[in-house]
């Protein structure tokens, strides 16, 4: 039938209604309120604002998901960076933010973690390297944490089955 008009939020309230449910960045922020239709000039206005109050903070965001992230789960930089730029974080707190956690975590002693959680569930070659990579590691990394706990019996090599050719 008919629809309701939506009720129009001031752009304020709107902002702090959204900040109020998580800890946002500038950048996620900013990017509701365009979904929302608020006027891009007024939006920017507003968040310089917030910046100089304190509300957001970009620096404290990226080092603090940084240290969350490698806590909750071990990743390599790859991985760790991939989660903050989701979060519309700008690319030098990102570095900054990466930077500070792996001087602080031995990404080694983080991919020997990772690699001792995969073990309990594979020890095939094949699958525990994709996996190590899909948690970011880069090759130097994974090969000095494979070598370091290799199981007793060493790993499972599979060969893949080999196409019959079909004339």
């Amino acid at each position: 039938m008919f629809e309701k008009p939506k009720k129009i939020v001031p752009l304020a309230r709107k902002a702090l209604d959204l900040l109020s449910r998580r800890r946002l960045s500038r950048g996620e922020l900013r990017f509701k309120l365009l979904q929302r239709n608020y006027n891009e000039k007024e939006i920017d206005k507003l968040l310089d604002r917030y910046e100089e109050l304190g509300y957001l903070d970009d620096k404290s965001l990226a080092d603090d998901m940084a240290g969350w992230k490698i806590e909750a789960k071990p990743m390599g930089r790859r991985s760790l960076s991939a989660e903050l730029h989701k979060r519309r974080i700008p690319e030098n707190l990102v570095e900054s933010a990466i930077d500070k956690i792996y001087s602080a975590a031995n990404e080694e002693e983080l991919a020997e973690k990772a690699l001792s959680n995969i073990l309990k569930r594979t020890i095939e070659k094949n699958k525990v390297w994709e996996r190590m990579s899909r948690l970011g590691f880069n090759f130097d990394v994974i090969m000095s944490a494979m070598h370091k706990l290799e199981p007793e019996g060493g790993y499972i090599i599979k060969e893949k089955p080999k196409k019959e050719d079909r004339g």
